[in-house]
């Protein structure tokens, strides 16, 4: 049994790093094509991501 939540832990983990950096790709894409927000919006355009992911 162990070893399954184990195993689920992992894939989570797995999971949401790749979400991550996903994320972070787009921004740098975002970035370097020069679509730029201001920090409280970046910040903000995080925060709708995540709950979104919940």
């Amino acid at each position: 049994m162990e070893i399954a939540v184990n195993t689920v832990k992992q894939a989570s983990e797995k999971n949401a790093m790749e979400t991550l950096f996903s994320y972070l790709d787009k921004g740098i894409d975002d970035m370097e094509a020069g679509r730029i927000h201001a920090v409280d919006k970046a910040f903000q355009i995080i925060k709708d991501k995540m709950q979104d992911e919940l």
